[in-house]
């Protein structure tokens, strides 16, 4: 499989799949770094043409494509709405999938009661028990990172150069993430067998964006894309037996993708009055996320907006999964998206045994990221910084766009 399709990152001639290494080359050699997310095909799709398909066939012409290119299929379902649309797609046409799986932390938390695991415990594995009474020959998996954690930062050259893993989401969760297939005993059976392995993961909603000016929507891609067990890692690794597949962001979905995004603009054209500012369409740019310690703050999000009656509107997330997912149930319990993707909430057992040796390390590295990338590289949530001053653990790496392509001309 192309590694190439999850993204890479140029300056001048030189290519690398680390954000990291981007940037340190950008300061260095004072050259622009750029993200490529499949360019060269993306360019040749015609975004503007709403072809009024039927998303949930579009949906199940996906499911078919990803089952016919694999012998084992792993689905990774949080209970978020993406990967829940993306499993009931399997289950609702009973397209066979070999396991669903989530991950958790209960080893380190030591509960239930977390920001990742409650999630986990609420609403994904009831979730998935709900799938197999449908599904019968489907195995049902729960991973537990924390003893991957715990060992990561001694494999390889991770205790060094653990920083040019990870493009987004730097705690060890997600590092631990890419090493599932070597630790779990039977998957990596499997592999050795020969046989085509495929992690399936639900990344993610059409990235949505208003050009108020020439007032048009466009796609504009972010390379978030390590959030989810997809990262520099996995690419630089290029092992030709590990395979991983996008329900949504990919080359062999552009059909979708398209759909989704014209089924939004259409709602935004053409919004029905009694949804204007409720909790589906509002003025409220922010959103509220969870921060290292459990607190909410705000944070500027790139929604879907429209300007309407001079005013602009953004579509909220419960708003944009009722248009887009048609069985999602908007009052499935959630505590939300993590405000830093650096020191996350989902990590926060791990952040505190601060008299570890990996962990003073981790946060010396990223202190000294920040000190070096004075130009570009991390993103300075001005509010905060106003109220409490810097604070190293509601630190986020700057995004790097794709290319736009506009939905209409």
């Amino acid at each position: 499989m192309n590694k190439d399709q999850f993204g890479y990152y140029l300056v001048g001639n030189h290519k690398t799949y680390s954000k990291i290494e981007a940037l340190e080359l950008a300061h260095n050699l004072n050259l622009e770094a750029k993200w490529n997310f499949n360019e060269t095909v993306f360019s040749t799709y015609p975004w503007h043409i709403n072809t009024n398909e039927d998303i949930k066939k579009l949906y199940k012409k996906r499911a078919e494509q990803i089952r016919n290119k694999y012998d084992y299929l792993v689905l990774w379902y949080s209970g978020g709405a993406d990967s829940f649309n993306m499993t009931n797609t399997f289950k609702e046409n009973n397209i066979h999938v070999d396991e669903i799986a989530q991950f958790h932390s209960f080893e380190g938390e030591k509960t239930w009661n977390s920001y990742l695991n409650k999630e986990i415990e609420m609403v994904a594995i009831p979730g998935t028990k709900e799938f197999l009474k449908a599904m019968p020959h489907t195995k049902h998996r729960t991973v537990d990172l924390a003893p991957i954690i715990k060992s990561v930062f001694g494999e390889d050259d991770n205790r060094l150069d653990f920083i040019y893993k990870s493009n987004n989401s730097f705690g060890p969760h997600q590092l631990a993430r890419t090493y599932v297939r070597e630790k779990i005993e039977d998957w990596r059976k499997i592999i050795e067998s020969g046989k085509k392995l495929c992690f399936v993961w639900g990344t993610d909603k059409p990235p949505i964006h208003y050009d108020v000016n020439l007032d048009k929507h466009y796609l504009e891609f972010m390379d978030l894309v390590d959030g989810a067990g997809v990262g520099p890692r996995i690419q630089i690794e290029n092992r030709s037996d590990w395979h991983d597949e996008f329900f949504y962001w990919s080359i062999d979905a552009m059909d979708v993708i398209a759909r989704q995004a014209h089924i939004v603009i259409n709602y935004l054209r053409n919004v029905p009055k009694e949804d204007l500012d409720t909790q589906y369409l509002n003025r409220d740019p922010y959103s509220y996320s969870v921060a290292h310690d459990g607190t909410y703050v705000p944070q500027l999000l790139s929604r879907p907006s429209m300007k309407i009656n001079n005013l602009i509107y953004y579509l909220t997330s419960e708003g944009l999964h009722r248009l887009i997912y048609p069985d999602w149930k908007i009052d499935t319990f959630t505590l939300g998206k993590p405000f830093g993707y650096v020191f996350s909430p989902r990590d926060r057992w791990w952040f505190r045994g601060q008299t570890m040796d990996d962990q003073k390390r981790f946060t010396s590295a990223i202190k000294s990221l920040y000190k070096k990338f004075t130009k570009f590289g991390f993103y300075k949530h001005k509010l905060l910084e106003q109220s409490i001053g810097l604070d190293f653990s509601m630190l986020n790496l700057d995004h790097f766009r794709s290319k736009r392509y506009y939905l209409e001309i």
